[in-house]
């Protein structure tokens, strides 16, 4: 898992799954941050989706573009699809 900031768009690549998660792998800063893109993300799990929803809950004006039909199915599963759209 990767990610990089432009112009206030984050980019997350490769996986975002709870091992990487536990390794630290992702910056915690998100204040500078107006968009997060999320269409190079390979694969993602619950506790992915579970950190993508605590970032949208602390910071209620980012946004996510380029979601993914396996982060809009699992956000559908577990009904919060809604922070996705």
């Amino acid at each position: 898992m990767t990610n990089t900031i432009n112009n206030g768009t984050m980019r997350l690549t490769g996986s975002l799954i709870l091992s990487e998660l536990a390794a630290g792998k992702l910056s915690a800063v998100y204040q500078d941050v107006k968009t997060i893109d999320l269409q190079q993300l390979i694969n993602i799990d619950s506790a992915g989706l579970a950190y993508l929803v605590q970032i949208k809950t602390n910071n209620p004006g980012l946004s996510f573009i380029g979601v993914p039909e396996k982060i809009t199915i699992l956000a559908d599963l577990y009904g919060v699809s809604f922070l996705f759209k």
